[in-house]
């Protein structure tokens, strides 16, 4: 077994702790949590500093639904000392703020807490939602249960594809790199996405050596050195707001197969607030642009996309160059997150995160050597 060993995650919550933040932000409805579920994160946005929880309440007059829940987000008040460190919750509230009141993406208006008083968190607490934990399913359970006809699939890859597109075209920076609170520019500014991706790209492969993975990193920096000759990061002009990590798991739906679909049927329930890993950048390094399979993403989801707002990403073959560095860059990321070796106690999802991580770093390497940059 590995000596490597992660910062542990987050401790969990009590439903007392929830109690106390529920009497303080929903006074008026003198609501009593039920029950309190946590939305385990198998997605790439998964980070060990968070988690998020579904709290189940029950009202007991009729300005509120008798069942209904509110989301709850609670992280640690400063971040690790990883190389790619994680945006603070307090500035994740930020950019939800900027995309909520710059595009049609529904995110709710939630309350952010850094006082420390009620809980030894910063929490992030949405609005009132009128169903429960049990009515609400992740995207990708929905498609494998089989709940969702070709009709719903079809309408939700567009939906998904209009909010990437929106997120991109309506949210964006004059430069380029991670987020700063309040949106300061940071002390070095980079106005150019080839210095500020590679940049980024060298660090964690850096890390990523020195932790003993092995790769043959010689070739790997040839062929980043071949790519930045040919200028090929080099095209991106706007700095956009990219979720990066975001994916599917982030999604929630309200169950088709419960009574609760009949106030929403097939719609979105939830998106999460897993953003620690967005910055300013190009909209092709988004995970939904390489598909669940790293197929791509489905020709509903490329129309929504262009509706929204975005453009035509992989028109030329240097493009598909540029995804196959983002998903080399992914499984750094990954990498650099869980540790290259196993470590006891570790989640199953990890292990195959991990996995994941290795197999596409190698294809990656493979198909970089004859990769056009042209």
């Amino acid at each position: 077994m590995a000596t490597e060993q992660l910062l542990g995650e987050v401790t969990s919550i009590t439903v007392e702790q929830v109690q106390r933040i529920v009497n303080k932000d929903f006074s008026d409805a003198q609501a009593t949590v039920v029950k309190l579920t946590e939305l385990r994160n198998h997605g790439f946005s998964h980070t060990l500093d968070s988690k998020t929880y579904v709290v189940d309440l029950q009202t007991p007059g009729t300005e509120y639904p008798q069942i209904c829940c509110c989301f709850i987000t609670i992280s640690r008040p400063t971040n690790g000392t990883r190389t790619y460190h994680d945006n603070s919750l307090p500035l994740a509230a930020e950019l939800l703020t900027r995309i909520r009141t710059q595009t049609d993406i529904p995110i709710l208006e939630s309350t952010l807490d850094t006082s420390l008083e009620l809980v030894p968190y910063h929490y992030l607490l949405s609005p009132l939602s009128p169903f429960s934990a049990a009515d609400i399913v992740s995207l990708p359970d929905a498609r494998r249960s089989g709940a969702l006809s070709t009709n719903d699939t079809i309408l939700i890859d567009l939906l998904l594809g209009k909010f990437m597109g929106q997120l991109h075209s309506g949210v964006q920076n004059d430069w380029f790199g991670r987020p700063e609170p309040g949106g300061a520019e940071p002390p070095v500014s980079s106005y150019s996405w080839q210095e500020t991706f590679t940049g980024l790209l060298e660090d964690l492969l850096a890390q990523v050596e020195g932790r003993g993975l092995a790769l043959p990193y010689t070739d790997v920096r040839g062929h980043l050195s071949r790519a930045i000759g040919s200028f090929l990061f080099d095209d991106v002009e706007v700095p956009a707001l990219v979720w990066f990590t975001g994916s599917e798991h982030d999604i929630y739906l309200v169950d088709p197969s419960v009574e609760a679909a009949k106030r929403a049927p097939g719609g979105i329930a939830a998106i999460l607030p897993n953003i620690a890993h967005a910055l300013w950048g190009d909209p092709l390094l988004e995970c939904f642009m390489m598909g669940a399979e790293g197929e791509g993403p489905t020709d509903a989801f490329l129309e929504g996309y262009i509706g929204g707002g975005g453009g035509q990403l992989t028109v030329f073959p240097r493009q598909k160059t540029k995804r196959l560095w983002y998903t080399f860059f992914l499984g750094l990321l990954v990498l650099n997150k869980y540790g290259v070796a196993s470590v006891e106690g570790e989640e199953p999802f990890v292990e195959q995160k991990r996995f994941w991580a290795k197999e596409a770093l190698g294809k990656c390497v493979e198909a970089l050597k004859d990769a056009p940059c042209y």
